[in-house]
């Protein structure tokens, strides 16, 4: 495993995920909310404004201070861009904003960075306030806030940090020198996508800070006797806390996410009445309440990533950061859904939430705001994991994740939601279940490995089965197999099946992401399902028999086969039955292959792979192709031969370039063994090129990036395919750095590369002498994606 977004790394208990939690507790004096049951601070003379910062360049990578006139940096990721032209940090016009711009922080990257105050200035205490709208809320790493202003040491004790917290909750660290003092409001949470207005006082001369929220007093808490407020000889960060966390070296964590405008700093203490005068002017100009927030002005807007060479168009991908596997799959309404695990922190692994895209045709996808998301409701504290979809019997949608919750044993149990509105056709909203659902208990599985459920109904008998994936002691790993009447209750079957892992190793570990669905009657007129998992990063099948009396899947054959030969990149497999077609899709994610600098320096990480439609073939084995909706992303048709050689058929595909097309070809082979397929991303002089082939010789089909990508060898991958005496069809997709290959719809290869060069867009012909090429097709292929 290269990095820790790969999908078998992603499911990683909590508790080992989150040890940085306890660092700073040690050394923390913890005081929470107190609501309005101590004097007001005292605030004789009123206090003195230091720095403001408007926030409403709307371009450009400085932040002007405007008391002083300063120019202060604002670091973002895209500033000396990588992989694409350079832009401005994510600048907001005046629509959504208090005045006139606002700045919308990332979550990762986006910190204004200014001189440090001093200890002199703020002798008479201080003042900080903000309006912000937060998008979401971190796991609070090292007991750090996700900062609006830092200027922080924990080592010293000096200095503060304001900042939201876990869930909303907010409040300010202060070094008082003998100890760090943590007010913390926590009954009045910080809302999600909406505008508020947040102060914190300090006034030395009375011993207290006070927090305001819309200029209402939520603490007014007394500092320890004998503590003396300093400041550290360090920056100040707006949107980031002073000594962050990190991830790889490469990702801070306790960074904000979502709008920031308005950021002020005053020497001296304010109560409740200046810091209502303040909002009063700042919300003048838009009838004393602010701004309303769209969706799309909290959404990294599609532009950000034009030029991007590597960043797939027409494969399915959220608007920024990091995805996992899309998974529940659902139809209802006249729309198609999809959900997908997300942190809309960054590009990296880590709090993981549940996006959510809508669709008509299940290949040209909107992304909606986040549906499910860790709260403090003791159901799901610590991230939604993977899960499914099904309907309840009146039809209403019913959504099941992965619960986790690092105070539960196991951390890991199965939730359920349902839409807030059914009538909604987006189904924007979604409420959970208050309690899980599903809880392992002691000798059904390996105990503490229970995830990703599968729910699907079995219409003969009018009952659910909800797989789960988990592993037996000693053994394989295995589903374990639950049923319900009323999606409420469920009563353990056991596991689905095993096999013996002296036999397979490797498969003695957790199957997560079970997927049972019917492809066809065999030959024997028996129903036959396909049962596919995730082993370590890779999705593996079996063709069987489910019996739904007796809970159990009989496999054709016990050997696991790989579903796909690029050996790891397609991973994390959901699916469902397509009510209007009857078909079996499949969902997956198309794992990349980056470093974690190179992941960050390109602001998103991983896509799906095309939705493939499963069926039976005659030999008993699976049959799978691109769903036909697929054609529809065909743009231009730019090459279209019949019956000719190989050297025309060679000639007319060197005079094409390009990065996302399809690729059909169907070549009738000669009786000389060797490689036949196609070439694409070549470069002048071959200089880079990457090769998809059949190679009858060897009976594989492989794809060789050993010359992808200037200075880097990124190997052979494939696997065992004979071509036997058929025809070769193979249908290629090119989606910049995506190779999605299909051969005679019995095997797939999925696959990445990153060609240095830009002109690295050439194609080629690989065949034998005699071959003859029966039909070779090319389109230019449209965007599958678009934005809030």
């Amino acid at each position: 495993m290269q990095t820790i977004s790969k999908a078998a790394q992603s499911r990683r208990p909590a508790a080992q995920r989150h040890a940085v939690g306890a660092r700073l507790a040690s050394i923390t004096v913890g005081i929470l909310l107190a609501t309005g049951m101590h004097a007001a601070v005292a605030a004789a003379d009123p206090a003195v404004p230091l720095a403001h910062w408007k926030l409403d360049e709307g371009g450009g990578s400085v932040a002007l201070e405007s008391l002083s006139g300063r120019r202060d940096q604002v670091d973002y990721v895209f500033n000396q861009a990588r992989f694409k032209p350079s832009t401005a940090p994510l600048w907001r016009p005046a629509g959504p904003c208090i005045d006139a711009g606002c700045l919308l922080f990332d979550g990762y990257s986006t910190e204004v960075i200014a001189p440090a105050l001093t200890t002199a200035e703020l002798q008479r205490g201080f003042t900080l306030s903000a309006w912000v709208a937060p998008h979401a809320f971190e796991w609070g790493d090292g007991g750090h806030y996700s900062a609006f202003l830092s200027q922080f040491d924990a080592t010293a004790r000096q200095g503060f940090s304001f900042g939201v917290y876990r869930f909303g909750t907010w409040g300010i660290q202060l070094g008082m020198g003998s100890a760090i003092v943590d007010v913390r409001v926590r009954e009045r949470k910080l809302p999600r996508d909406a505008w508020s207005h947040v102060a914190a006082s300090y006034d030395p001369a009375s011993g207290r800070v006070a927090l305001y929220l819309n200029g209402e007093r939520m603490a007014n808490v007394a500092m320890p006797a004998g503590g003396r407020f300093a400041l550290p000889a360090r920056p100040l960060s707006i949107g980031r806390h002073s000594a962050p966390e990190q991830i790889g070296g490469v990702f801070k964590l306790n960074t904000f996410l979502g709008l920031m405008d308005e950021v002020r700093v005053a020497a001296g203490p304010s109560d409740g009445n200046a810091i209502a005068r303040q909002m009063a002017a700042d919300l003048a100009g838009h009838g004393g309440r602010p701004p309303v927030l769209v969706a799309a002005d909290l959404a990294i807007p599609a532009s950000t990533f034009n030029g991007d060479r590597h960043r797939p168009q027409y494969h399915l991908m959220p608007d920024a950061g990091w995805m996992n596997e899309p998974h529940a799959p659902l139809y209802h309404d006249g729309r198609y859904h999809l959900f997908f695990q997300k942190n809309p922190f960054g590009p990296f692994w880590h709090q993981i939430h549940w996006g959510h895209w809508v669709s008509q045709d299940m290949v040209r996808w909107r992304e909606l705001p986040i549906a499910l998301a860790p709260e403090d409701d003791g159901l799901a504290t610590d991230g939604i994991w993977s899960g499914s979809a099904t309907h309840a019997a009146d039809g209403t949608p019913v959504l099941f994740f992965t619960a986790g919750n690092d105070t539960a044993r196991p951390n890991q149990r199965t939730g359920m939601a349902t839409p807030c509105d059914p009538a909604d056709a987006n189904l924007v909203c979604w409420k959970k279940y208050p309690q899980p659902v599903t809880l392992q208990q002691q000798g059904i599985g390996r105990f503490g490995e229970f995830r990703d459920p599968f729910v699907f109904r079995d219409g003969e008998r009018r009952r659910w089965f909800q797989l789960v994936g988990s592993a037996l002691p000693g053994g394989s790993g295995t589903a374990l197999v639950y049923e319900s009447a009323d999606l409420l209750h469920w009563t353990p079957r056991g596991p689905l099946f095993s096999i013996d892992p002296q036999g397979f190793p490797g498969f003695e570990k957790t199957w997560e992401l079970p997927v049972l669905l019917p492809i066809g009657r065999g030959a024997d007129g028996q129903q036959r399902h396909v049962f596919l998992n995730d082993v370590k990063g890779q999705a593996y099948y079996w063709i069987g028999v489910f019996d739904p009396a007796t809970a159990r899947f009989v496999p054709d054959s016990t050997a696991p086969r790989a579903f796909d030969l690029g050996e790891g990149h397609f991973s994390g497999p959901s699916g469902f039955i397509d009510p209007r077609t009857g078909r079996a899709i499949v969902f997956s994610i198309a794992q990349g292959e980056r470093s974690l600098q190179d992941e960050r320096d390109a602001g998103w990480a991983h896509n799906g792979g095309l939705p493939l439609a499963l069926s039976l073939g005659a030999d008993g084995d699976l049959r799978l192709a691109p769903i036909e909706e697929v054609a529809t992303l065909r743009q231009s048709l730019l090459l279209d031969l019949r019956d000719t050689s190989v050297a025309e058929a060679g000639q007319a595909l060197a005079a094409l370039h390009g990065d996302g097309l399809e690729i059909e070809l169907e070549l009738a082979p000669a009786a000389a063994a060797g490689r036949r397929g196609l070439q694409v991303r070549l470069a002048p002089g071959q200089e880079e090129e990457t090769a998809v082939y059949v190679d009858t010789a060897r009976q594989r089909l492989e794809i060789d990036r050993t010359r992808s990508t200037l200075g880097k060898d990124y190997g052979v991958q494939g696997g065992p395919f004979d071509l036997g005496q058929e025809v070769l069809r193979l249908r290629l997709f090119l989606d910049r750095s995506m190779v999605e290959t299909y051969v005679n719809e019995r095997r797939s290869l999925t696959s990445r590369i990153y060609p240095t060069r830009a002109d690295a867009q050439g194609l080629g012909l690989l065949a034998m002498p005699g071959d003859r090429i029966v039909s070779l097709k090319v389109w230019s292929m449209g965007a599958a994606t678009k934005g809030n």
